[in-house]
């Protein structure tokens, strides 16, 4: 991973699918995990001074239920997303150019000690699912993340090019069920607070049981250009516009007299 040069985070992700960000300070983290705070000792009764501690204050079954309500307090009124997109934009339109659009609703991961329900078996979105190759996830830590309390990922280089890699396909999940079969291959992300992660949605990636004494605590948001090409997840269902340049605004304008 690298610096906030916009070269080396794009060259980045098209070299490894993944690029690490640091924000300028702890703003973000700070008002989203203030928020994660409040709700649970509203909602909860719980005092949590530190989200590594949350494990002890919850019963694994619970689990579901409390990621589901902080995620829509998250959610109401786009709190997450926008504040997300406000420390990022600049960034963004470098790589992705001024007409952006972004996930509605952000996805909260919250991965306990030792805990089997939360995993994510080695996949890549773009191949399992309706995600478009044109998006772009960032993710925002807000805890340190390092070993099996983070994320794995196989990087783009691991073949020589991205129609080897994309070829994978038929025999990665037999050899990625169990990552220590290919240790040497994968690499788990380190990464801190105020650092943030963009990576492509086409890696290879999962998590495996967290094997610390800590919780992670993690939050995901797609990005991607407005006039890009979109698969099952649509404008104005998934995604909302987030920038749009002047010219489009004007062109949005004189579509809708022409059509009337």
């Amino acid at each position: 991973m690298n610096n906030n040069n916009n070269n080396s985070i794009d060259n980045s992700l098209s070299s490894n699918g993944i690029a690490e960000y640091k924000l300028k300070d702890s703003y973000l983290r700070e008002e989203i995990t203030t928020k994660i705070v409040s709700v649970l000792g509203k909602e909860n009764g719980i005092n949590l001074k530190s989200l590594d501690q949350f494990h002890k204050f919850i019963k694994k079954d619970e689990l579901n239920t409390i990621r589901l309500k902080l995620a829509s307090s998250l959610n109401e009124k786009s709190f997450a997303a926008d504040l997300i997109f406000s420390k990022v934009k600049d960034s963004m339109i470098n790589l992705l150019g001024p007409d952006i659009a972004i996930q509605k609703n952000v996805g909260l991961s919250i991965q306990l000690p030792g805990d089997d329900s939360s995993l994510l078996n080695v996949h890549s979105d773009v191949l399992d699912s309706d995600c478009s190759p044109y998006e772009i996830v960032i993710r925002v830590p807000l805890v340190d993340c390092f070993d099996t309390k983070s994320m794995f990922y196989l990087p783009f280089s691991h073949t020589s090019d991205i129609k080897e890699y994309i070829k994978l396909s038929d025999n990665i999940r037999k050899n990625l069920k169990d990552p220590k079969v290919i240790s040497k291959y994968i690499e788990y992300i380190k990464i801190s607070p105020p650092s943030i992660l963009f990576f492509s949605h086409s890696i290879w990636h999962g998590n495996t049981i967290n094997l610390t004494n800590e919780t992670r605590f993690s939050i995901n948001l797609r990005v991607k250009n407005i006039f890009t090409p979109y698969r099952g997840k649509k404008l104005g269902d998934f995604f909302k516009i987030a920038s749009l340049s002047k010219l489009s605004k004007l062109a949005s304008k004189i579509e809708v007299l022409i059509n009337e």
